[in-house]
């Protein structure tokens, strides 16, 4: 059961149409356009880029807050992106989400005890005892005390209110939890204990887990494998230790070589990218990546490279094929 695929997506895509104006044209923005990956209980994936990939809209996607423009979503093995508001009001429990900023994701006026039984009470027949029992249930699994219930989030620290945001997530028992960048917020001390919560939970309730993070020392204490994006398409999809011992895509290379190494003395080869990340209105033809790539060859800016094994990733680059034949 721990190895169950609770969430299978095939070519997900999400695209954004802008109405023209006297200015400009009519644009459609390809937020989101091919993503293919599956969570399994207890196991972590992280998707990793710089800000305007699509990690974001993955998460909407992921948590049905919006609807796929194309492609295959299936949670419990029952399609999502065809599927009626029956089909995904049953489903919606089975997937929350917790936010990024503890501060803004609380109702400041709401008592944390009602803030818990909030999902409850709009989802489930139990009773208002019942509701309360379980809430502070989940208060003590994240670690705060029975006199928390009663208070207002400006009472807690941003590592409590993280921990209250993970017990609401968890109210509904969900197989999937949606970690959106869920500790950049907080003081580096507070970050492991909440990172060590997540794992200890994910053990427990056996949850599956989309870690969404731009930062690679956080991915690798977490993720058991990694998706990295770049321009809403994944460029190298391998597990942590494959990624972090061996990467190979250009992209991936930059990333971490921009990660501080916490050893005295050792240095790392920094790859520095040229320009900024394009606009996803009018990306760059061929390989998204050519105009900033490092080892650019000539098909990079007219051949748009798919994603393909390469040992033991899978690797969108056409330096890739030179690796192919080589393995032939």
């Amino acid at each position: 059961m721990s190895d169950e695929i609770v969430l299978r997506a095939n070519d997900l895509k999400r695209h954004y149409l802008l109405p023209g104006s006297f200015y400009s044209k009519a644009a459609t923005v390809k937020a989101l356009d091919g993503v293919s990956f599956e969570l399994r209980r207890k196991k972590t994936l992280a998707v990793v880029g710089e800000s305007g990939c699509g990690k974001s809209t993955l998460a909407r996607v992921v948590t049905m807050i919006e609807e796929p423009t194309a492609g295959s979503l299936q949670i419990s093995g029952e399609e999502l992106a065809d599927g009626d508001k029956t089909v995904r009001r049953k489903l919606r429990p089975k997937v929350q989400m917790v936010f990024q900023n503890p501060y803004g994701s609380l109702n400041p006026r709401q008592k944390i005890g009602s803030a818990l039984e909030e999902p409850l009470l709009m989802n489930t027949p139990l009773s208002k005892s019942e509701r309360g029992g379980k809430a502070r249930a989940m208060m003590q699994a994240v670690g705060l005390r029975p006199e928390h219930y009663d208070r207002y989030p400006h009472m807690f620290s941003g590592g409590q209110r993280q921990r209250i945001a993970i017990a609401r997530a968890l109210m509904l028992d969900p197989d999937i939890l949606v970690l959106d960048e869920p500790v950049s917020a907080l003081d580096v001390s507070i970050q492991a204990q909440v990172l060590n919560l997540l794992g200890e939970l994910q053990d427990k309730l056996q949850l599956a887990y989309l870690f969404i993070s731009h930062d690679l020392s956080v991915v690798k204490h977490i993720a058991d494998e990694v998706m990295v994006m770049y321009l809403g398409k994944p460029v190298e999809h391998a597990t942590r230790e494959v990624l972090f011992d061996n990467p190979r895509h250009p992209y991936t290379k930059a990333l971490l070589s921009a990660t501080p190494v916490p050893v005295p003395g050792r240095k790392k080869d920094r790859v520095l990218l040229k320009g900024e990340l394009p606009s996803p209105i009018d990306p760059p033809s061929g390989c998204a990546f050519h105009p900033r790539c490092p080892v650019v060859i000539g098909r990079c800016a007219t051949k748009t490279p798919h994603l393909q094994s390469v040992h033991d990733a899978q690797v969108s680059c056409h330096l890739m094929d030179e690796v192919q034949t080589e393995k032939v």
